[in-house]
């Protein structure tokens, strides 16, 4: 009975638990493809880098682009591209390029691994996106470190003024594109973490599904239930009967009574 009754609420707290689980699933899959989208207008956009009041030129630059005003200084003119390396300024920027992109790239690939949820077994779907969120955060943090070393370039001198230099920004400021990049290097970590963290919680979900069973220490943890999550179960009380039946006579169902007198020493007097 008391096999039965901790089954029945394993059951009812395994339900609970896939409900917060799925809930949390959704949650990492909107985040994981939030941070693509975010991690994609990091490498595009030249907002990395950009003059102040007190900087010497006007412009703004980020991973491969730079940007600077026409002679008319109606607009801006943006030179570099990421498909042709020789309109990179300088090596770091090469460099922080390559890794900002690649990031951008594995991003792309693990919401597109979204829908292997679908026909591969889930807990190696969430590992292999763990994987992708774990590299691209390595490679997000090799960007970031990368980017001030290509300072020194003449660019930036004409930019931020004399007193840039590598890993000195000069007159310059700090644009949204850049902050937004060192803070997807801990969305994606936290990204990378949460996936391992359903991975393994679905390894222990999919022993349930197929036999039926928990071990001795997951039933401790539905042990310690409140009052009001423990379904009640009825209580059957048996009356005794107070007035005993008396069966005077003690033959079987099946026999019929017989109303002769049975003879003794077979004769009948």
């Amino acid at each position: 009975m008391d096999q039965k009754y901790s089954q029945e609420i394993v059951k009812v707290y395994h339900f609970r638990y896939m409900r917060e689980y799925r809930a949390v699933s959704v949650l990492w899959a909107v985040l994981t493809i939030v941070w693509c989208i975010l991690n994609i207008v990091c490498f595009v956009q030249p907002q990395w880098i950009g003059d102040t009041e007190e900087s010497v030129g006007y412009g703004h630059m980020g991973v491969y682009a730079y940007c600077y005003p026409d002679s008319a200084n109606t607009r801006y003119i943006c030179s570099g591209s990421f498909t042709d390396f020789d309109t990179i300024l300088n090596g770091p920027f090469k460099a922080t390029t390559f890794f900002c992109g690649v990031a951008a790239l594995l991003m792309l690939i693990t919401v597109a691994a979204l829908m292997l949820f679908f026909c591969f077994k889930k807990t190696a779907v969430f590992i292999f996106c763990g994987i992708l969120e774990l590299v691209c955060s390595i490679f997000m943090f090799l960007a970031c470190v990368i980017y001030p070393a290509g300072w020194g370039q003449k660019e930036v001198y004409d930019l931020c003024g004399n007193n840039a230099g590598e890993y000195r920004i000069g007159e310059c400021g700090v644009r949204w594109a850049y902050i937004l990049a060192i803070l997807g290097i801990f969305d994606a970590f936290v990204l990378a973490l949460l996936a391992f963290f359903l991975a393994s919680k679905r390894a222990k979900i999919d022993v349930y599904s197929t036999t039926g069973t928990v071990t001795k220490s997951e039933l401790n943890g539905y042990d310690s239930l409140s009052k009001k999550s423990i379904p009640i179960q009825p209580q059957v009380v048996a009356v005794p009967n107070t007035v005993p039946v008396v069966d005077t006579d003690r033959y079987s169902e099946y026999s019929r009574h017989s109303e002769k007198p049975r003879s003794r020493g077979g004769f009948q007097l």
